[in-house]
């Protein structure tokens, strides 16, 4: 696969030289020229199970976050919490659990999980001015959702408004 030069692109030595024009050092058929990029992300790691035996791994649909966002380089740092990959830093988050081991009594404490659990930020472009939050209560009836190094408000995947109108309307007809 022959990947061409672009006609404007800036020659460097190392990403430093770029970030005048906010892009990446990157080597095009042997020649390091400025590029768009992304930046490689962190590696996964490896956690240790809890108690030896119950297995722990880092959310890709995380959950509220109540304590409060913290760098961390290993699990160590973030006891009882481990540490996980965003973007080019890694936080510390609360583990997934483990509802398919053992589906058996868990079922409503599964389905009250999207209620808790953050929707994605839209598109920087619609972003304009996400308010930042440090405690749920600073975003009820939305959630206190950590993003990177930050915690912004953001609605949950199912609205908990409608979780009490839908209780309150059948506790209603009894």
């Amino acid at each position: 696969m022959s990947v061409t030069l672009p006609i404007f692109s800036l020659p460097c030595k190392t990403n430093k030289d770029c970030d005048i024009v906010g892009q990446l050092c990157c080597n095009v058929n042997g020649k390091m020229r400025c590029q768009k990029g992304v930046p490689k992300p962190a590696p996964k790691p490896i956690h240790t199970p809890l108690l030896g035996f119950i297995p722990r791994e880092c959310p890709t649909n995380p959950v509220i976050e109540i304590l409060p966002v913290k760098n961390c380089t290993n699990d160590t740092d973030c006891w009882p919490r481990i540490c996980c990959p965003d973007g080019q830093h890694s936080y510390c988050r609360s583990t997934v659990p483990e509802w398919e081991r053992d589906p058996s009594g868990f079922y409503p404490l599964r389905s009250m999980i999207p209620y808790l659990q953050c929707t994605p930020p839209p598109p920087l472009l619609f972003d304009l001015f996400p308010k930042p939050c440090r405690t749920p209560i600073d975003c009820f009836p939305n959630l206190c959702c950590q993003e990177q190094g930050k915690k912004f408000c953001r609605p949950p995947k199912k609205s908990l408004l409608a979780l009490i109108a839908t209780v309150t309307q059948r506790l209603g007809r009894r």
